[in-house]
């Protein structure tokens, strides 16, 4: 009788009789999946522990990208997920422990994508320079992953351990700043900006700042802070658009208001404010501000 014969059966003695006899417990079936997979599917959970304590690597990849791990975390398998948690220290140093799924993640991405936060307990200590890193189909490392889920707590331990992260971009070159911004994830948002080290006026592949796409997803509250720490107001994005263009054709009225309200208020400031003559030359070109605007920042002479 095969392994995966045995796996289908779901018993322990044929296991441990054909183990014992020299079966690989890793060995793949005609499908490229292997013996673990099948107990999965078979729902036998008390021969998935026994195989795992026993020498079946979890992280073993199948033929095709993924194994058993990814299985359990895509299909939500609760108690195949504790059993994984329970046996963490017989498997998690594995070789395999990089495999990864048809999206490039590894388990370490998808504990974080997948919500699966006995999982990431359990694999935080794992953590290294290389594993960080480390990005998927979409560029992201973990911690760019962590910032797409809005996961705070995540988000504070990585940093907190491995601050070069936040100068990691994704394949569009994003960065953590970019990503809170055009998602309007205010706490993340917030935290970054006091916290981060971040660079107010990097740009992606497509030339916009973090300003600027909060702008294009109206995402007023993030637009507020980044503006208020520093940015520069008077940006162009992808297309050559300004802002103010932006912000009009979209009718972001709130967004727009709140740019409007923070460049008045600098104006009003004078040769305080140290982007008063580009201020002055954007307005002069882009026209966004009405007569009454302009006599309120006192600028209707110079514009």
């Amino acid at each position: 009788m095969s392994l995966i014969d045995v796996a289908k059966s779901g018993s322990i003695e044929d296991w441990d009789k054909e183990v014992s006899a020299g079966a690989d417990p890793n060995e793949l079936d005609s499908y490229g999946t292997n013996a673990l997979s099948w107990m999965l599917k078979m729902e036998s959970a008390e021969l998935f522990r026994h195989a795992i304590l026993k020498g079946a690597d979890p992280l073993s990849p199948y033929s095709i990208p993924g194994n058993v791990i990814f299985d359990v975390l895509s299909q939500n398998k609760e108690s195949f997920l504790q059993i994984l948690v329970d046996t963490v220290s017989v498997w998690k140093n594995s070789n395999h422990l990089l495999t990864r799924d048809k999206n490039g993640n590894t388990i370490f991405h998808l504990a974080v994508l997948e919500s699966a936060e006995s999982l990431w307990e359990v694999l935080v200590d794992s953590l290294t320079e290389e594993i960080v890193s480390l990005r998927n189909e979409e560029g992201r490392s973990i911690f760019l992953e962590a910032i797409i889920e809005d996961r705070m707590e995540i988000v504070t331990r990585l940093l907190s351990k491995f601050p070069e992260v936040i100068h990691h971009k994704d394949r569009e070159g994003k960065t953590a700043l970019h990503l809170v911004a055009e998602r309007n994830l205010h706490e993340l948002c917030s935290y970054l900006l006091e916290e981060g080290n971040v660079s107010l006026e990097a740009r992606d592949e497509l030339g916009n700042t973090a300003l600027f796409l909060s702008a294009s997803a109206d995402a007023v509250e993030c637009l507020a802070d980044i503006l208020h720490v520093g940015a520069n107001p008077f940006v162009w994005g992808e297309n050559e658009e300004s802002i103010t263009r932006l912000l009009d054709r979209e009718k972001f009225g709130h967004s727009f208001k709140t740019w409007k309200d923070f460049v008045i208020q600098k104006a009003i400031l004078g040769a305080g404010y140290v982007r008063r003559e580009e201020m002055i030359e954007f307005l002069r070109k882009e026209k966004p501000l009405k007569p009454e605007e302009l006599t309120k920042a006192k600028l209707v002479d110079l514009i």
